[in-house]
């Protein structure tokens, strides 16, 4: 986009990028193409869905490797109780009856619900950032030069000679 045609929520988008940044505050998320699992509702409380258990993985080593004597407390968009509800007791579940979660010990057991429209900055910031990053893996060209700004604020790390992407995509199984 040219510097002239910019309008002021371009510019507004911009500054909220470079406050990211320089704020360090790390991006962490999960993209998920597969049908079947991608609404970020647990419709099992006894199974807890992959795209919230990668997220939790990558948070958690985060606070490992970060901030090694403090908790991550996980905050969530209310959505709706038929939603908040189960999702709510899956995590909560997961955390302390799972082996996987037993072992995912930086982050409160207890999910925590605000209201992204009522003027919750943190959480109107992450619809903002996942908004960027769904458009970019929705091949969204306009959107490149906002991911790109965002890009430094994934937060990676290496295991072993493996890097390791606080952003997990997960494609679509093709089915011929």
């Amino acid at each position: 986009m040219a510097q002239g045609n910019k309008t002021a929520n371009v510019y507004l988008a911009e500054d909220l990028l470079q406050y990211i940044a320089l704020k360090k505050l790390y991006v962490f998320g999960c993209v998920c193409f597969e049908e079947g699992i991608q609404k970020f509702k647990c419709t099992d409380v006894t199974a807890l869905d992959n795209t919230f258990r990668y997220i939790f993985e990558r948070v958690d080593m985060f606070m490992k490797i970060e901030h090694p004597n403090q908790l991550a407390k996980l905050v969530f968009d209310d959505r709706d109780y038929g939603t908040n509800h189960p999702n709510a007791t899956a995590i909560t579940n997961f955390f302390m009856r799972s082996p996987r979660g037993l072992a995912l010990n930086s982050i409160l057991k207890t999910p925590f619900f605000a209201i992204s429209q009522a003027q919750n900055v943190g959480l109107q910031l992450a619809d903002f950032v996942t908004t960027i990053i769904g458009l970019r893996f929705e091949s969204c060209l306009y959107i490149q030069p906002y991911f790109e700004m965002l890009k430094p604020t994934i937060y990676n790390y290496m295991d072993g000679d493996r890097r390791i992407s606080g952003l997990k995509l997960i494609r679509g199984i093709t089915r011929e």
